[in-house]
């Protein structure tokens, strides 16, 4: 999270607010402002930032998997999830394949939230995807569609 730290409390009514667990997550605070959450399975942590984005206290929340090699007093914050909407996808494109292809264009795709994985709003599609902020980003995301035609995103 960006700014003033929460408690652990407002984070785990944050956490149990977007969905149903099968076990209560685990929460763990660092000093240095980090939290480390373990959930039971892959599904369950992935359910909590496909259902993005998040705000807290009015600050947004930065949600990254936990890595190995991970250093609190290392970690310098260059890339950061980041929700992107593309309006008018046309509907050839929604699919995984393609979804994946136009957030590799950006970075590293993550998810897609539900509306677009499952089609239930087709004025636009939503990713999720792990940017660069040292980067400038692109204004515009060009795909290449059935007959040669290009759309831009």
């Amino acid at each position: 999270m960006v700014g003033t730290t929460p408690s652990i409390g407002a984070v785990e009514r944050f956490i149990l607010g977007q969905g149903t667990f099968s076990v209560k997550p685990v929460i763990l605070y660092h000093r240095d402002g980090y939290f480390v959450l373990r959930f039971a399975n892959e599904e369950e942590r992935d359910m909590v930032p496909c259902s993005g984005p998040h705000y807290l206290v009015k600050r947004p929340v930065i949600m990254k998997p936990w890595v190995p090699e991970f250093n609190s007093k290392e970690e310098i914050l260059t890339t950061t999830p980041l929700w992107i909407k593309l309006p008018n996808l046309p509907l050839n494109c929604w699919n995984p394949k393609v979804l994946s292809k136009m957030g590799s264009s950006l970075e590293k795709p993550q998810y897609a939230d539900e509306c677009t994985t499952q089609v239930n709003r087709i004025s636009f599609a939503k990713i999720l995807v792990e940017v660069d902020i040292t980067k400038p980003l692109p204004k515009v995301i060009k795909i290449h569609v059935p007959k040669g035609r290009v759309s831009e995103q």
